[in-house]
């Protein structure tokens, strides 16, 4: 037994925020917490972060919230005392978001700030999130002020964001406003567009409202296919509609792609159709059109960024066409990640299932089951049971269970029994969940 975990450790590798934790010495009696190597309740946690933040130790706050081995309950805390803060002292609010690590934690308490610069001025709210410098952290501050202001006033949050001078991070935001738009009323945002100028900036405003419709209404997402210019971004769109398409009505989606004039539009279609039944791209005989022996330069927003077949998907790449310049593959595949799993955990989770093993997959995988868990559990369960044996770690398996348990104990029971796991374990997580 002492060999095998020996040899468990040292194939954990990398993957060290997922280590496996030995049998227990002594059965527990009383339910553990996901943290177990604290003695603090989450409510003790999150008194004592906003004791020393409001002690202007911000440090230290970011530090104790960051304690927790599940990352699900690090964002949730940090959101907790953000909000908290946010509602009497906004700048020890952001003080305290921008001492957390790079992670769901430190987007949870960015979304809490935005939310009460949203529900503030406007106008002092755009400043402050065009304000940010570090790329990823500005980035998430500048989205998540978008979505809340276009949540609000969507017409008037666009005008109050074009207004600004143009420069990188007006136009990333004016993207992500319009996607948010989309979401929320796509004829509007298609009003909207459509009296846009023909400059630079259109085609990626294009490119973000249609992949936003591509999410949820690909048949309507085609008429915004068909106001971009014939090359690469519409051959992108194309296929991230074809993509999400065939999982809502495969017949339909095919027979669209079916008619489409031969060349590089319909192979762009087919291949995200390929790809939306869970064929990987590397498998595929010939290359989508721009692509050369698999791989591909994509190009757009993000140019410059070379990817291999394997993350080479139609989403992906039309996704990363409405981004901005400066990210590098491996930053660009997290970002992804970070936007998007919530909202399709399906596509992208087989995604990652396609990827070839690395660093920047396995931290992927780790923001996957940050995003996804709190919301679709079910959705990581069918994820982990698909992924082979090797790639999904105890860890993974135990905070799925942990948190589906809460929500649908019956169908995680039956999904825990049927894995390979440790008798011990099982027996733990379904005590602690009161079965």
């Amino acid at each position: 037994m002492l060999g095998a975990l020996h040899a468990g450790c040292n194939r954990s590798g990398a993957r060290r925020s997922f280590t496996t934790i030995g049998p227990p010495a002594m059965p527990q009696v009383s339910a553990t917490p996901t943290y177990d190597s604290r003695t603090k309740s989450e409510a003790e946690v999150v008194a004592t972060a906003l004791q020393l933040a409001r002690a202007r130790d911000f440090a230290g706050a970011a530090a104790e919230v960051s304690s927790p081995r599940d990352p699900f309950d690090r964002a949730r805390m940090a959101g907790q005392v953000a909000t908290t803060l946010a509602a009497g002292d906004l700048a020890a609010a952001e003080a305290f978001a921008r001492a957390l690590p790079l992670g769901g934690a430190q987007v949870a308490a960015i979304d809490a700030v935005a939310q009460a610069h949203a529900g503030r001025d406007p106008e002092p709210a755009i400043d402050w999130a065009l304000a940010w410098t570090d790329v990823h952290s500005g980035r998430v501050a500048r989205h998540a002020l978008a979505r809340a202001l276009v949540v609000r006033e969507p017409r008037a949050a666009l005008e109050r964001i074009t207004r600004r001078p143009a420069g990188a991070g007006r136009d990333d935001m004016l993207v992500a406003a319009a996607g948010a738009w989309a979401r929320q009323d796509a004829p509007a945002a298609l009003t909207w567009l459509r009296a846009w100028p023909e400059d630079e900036l259109k085609p990626r405003l294009t490119s973000g409202i249609g992949f936003e419709m591509a999410q949820t209404q690909p048949a309507r997402a085609v008429d915004v296919a068909d106001l971009l210019p014939a090359g690469r971004n519409r051959w992108l769109l194309l296929s991230a509609i074809a993509q999400t398409w065939v999982a809502v009505d495969a017949k339909a989606a095919l027979a669209w792609a079916g008619q489409l004039p031969a060349g590089e539009a319909r192979e762009a279609a087919l291949a995200g159709a390929e790809t939306g039944f869970g064929v990987p791209m590397a498998r595929r005989g010939a290359a989508a059109p721009g692509t050369r022996g698999g791989s591909s330069r994509t190009r757009g927003g993000a140019g410059a960024i070379v990817t291999s077949s394997a993350t080479d998907s139609p989403a992906f790449a039309a996704w990363l066409s409405t981004q901005t310049t400066g990210m590098s593959q491996d930053e660009a595949i997290l970002e992804y990640v970070r936007q998007r799993a919530a909202l399709e955990p399906q596509s992208v989770g087989a995604w990652l299932a396609t990827m070839p093993g690395g660093t920047a997959r396995e931290r992927a995988m780790e923001i996957y089951v940050e995003n996804v868990l709190p919301t679709a559990p079910a959705e990581v369960a069918r994820w982990l049971r698909q992924m082979p044996r090797s790639e999904r770690s105890e860890r993974m398996i135990e905070q799925t269970a942990r948190r589906w348990l809460q929500t649908s104990p019956d169908a995680a029971s039956v999904w825990l029994q049927d894995l390979p796991l440790p008798g011990y374990l099982k027996d733990r997580l379904l005590r602690d969940a009161g079965r």
